[in-house]
């Protein structure tokens, strides 16, 4: 199961990111343009994308560690297994 788990991980790990960027970017601009009207929006915006592009890399760098890890792992123990039958 953990091999599963790390495989989809592995591969939804783009969308994740891109979710997370998406939605501190709109959280930012919907802030800004609340407090400062709608010339604020962009400006927001780019804060709100900032802090999201930190927030995704953390997350999604911590996911795609694991994921090599577990990875590298299932490596060392199919060797395992291959020599004990040898």
């Amino acid at each position: 199961m953990n091999n599963f788990l790390a495989k989809t991980l592995a591969s939804i790990n783009a969308l994740i990111a891109i979710v997370i960027l998406a939605f501190f970017t709109l959280s930012g601009a919907t802030a800004a343009s609340a407090q400062g009207g709608s010339g604020m929006f962009v400006i927001g915006a780019i804060f709100g994308a900032i802090a999201g592009i930190v927030v995704a890399a953390l997350v999604c760098g911590t996911i795609a560690f694991l994921t090599l890890i577990e990875r590298h792992l299932s490596v060392i123990a199919a060797a395992a297994r291959l020599s004990e039958g040898q």
